[in-house]
Order: structure tokens, then sequence, then C-alpha cells
């Protein structure tokens, strides 16, 4: 399952990582232009960039054939995939985004929980008003739902 603002994002990322091949396709000829690559810096390092990227985009790419989740699929009556919960401890409102398991996500999303979290396993089927006690580190502390909406398009 993929939400479509992160297939959207996700396919955005994949472009950008493209123009990267494209520009260090460009770096790795003008470093071998300098001559002897056995010691040229440059080049070893254009190289290395050169399979950085290529690994990146296929992190990506792998994704892109998981079942796209459309908005209108989300019921935002419950904390689910694809919302945006507020909480609060009573000081502090607290806003994450519920979205799924991949790594990729961290770097397209803020405040993002993914579903295979305890927080996440905890707080899923939740509603507005529900109140929940969270097991931290530093003792208990007890959350109320304030909000769920869809996250943004």
């Amino acid at each position: 399952m993929i939400y479509r603002k992160t297939y959207n994002l996700v396919v955005a990322k994949i472009a950008e990582i493209q123009d990267d091949i494209k520009q260090n396709s460009k770096d790795i000829k003008r470093a071998a232009d300098f001559g002897d690559l056995k010691e040229n810096a440059e080049y070893h390092a254009a190289k290395d960039n050169q399979a950085h990227l290529h690994n990146k985009r296929h992190r990506f790419e792998k994704h892109l054939d998981k079942e796209v989740i459309e908005p209108g699929d989300i019921n935002t009556a419950v904390v689910s995939f694809g919302t945006k919960v507020t909480y609060t401890d009573g000081e502090h409102p607290i806003t994450v985004a519920i979205a799924g398991a991949a790594e990729y996500e961290l770097e397209l999303y803020e405040n993002i929980v993914t579903v295979a979290s305890p927080f996440a396993r905890l707080i899923m089927g939740k509603k507005k008003g529900d109140t929940l006690t969270l097991d931290l580190p530093g003792g208990t502390k007890t959350v109320t739902i304030t909000d769920i909406q869809l996250l943004e398009e």
C-alpha cells in the first residue's frame, strides 16, 4: 500500500535522482579526461556517487508497484494509514503522519510514524476524543486525540 501523496512524492524524487545521475555522468566523463584513472580521486568519487545514486533510485522505484490508496479511500473517523493525527498531553499539541512502513517515507515526510511502529500499533483504530496511555522510558504519559485528518494532497 502506498498513499497517493507518497506515490507522487516518490515519482518526483525519482525524477530528481535521474537529473542527478545525468549530472554525475558528466562528472565522470570530466574526471576521466584528467587522465590516469588509478590515481584520479575525482573519478573515483564520481563513480562512488554513481553507485549511490543508482541504489537510491532503485530503493524508490521498488515502491511504485504497490497498491495506490486514494484520499477518498481513507476513513478519517479513526486513526489509520494515510491520516494525520493531532494529540495532546494536556500541555502541547503534537501532530504526526501515519504512513506506510518503508524507510523511504522517512525521507519524504516530517513527523512520520510508520504503521509498523509501536506507537502506530497503539493508536491505529482510535477516534477523536479517545485517550491512551503511553509507556515511555521516563514513565507513562496520557494523551488525548484531538484531530484526525487526511495527509495533505
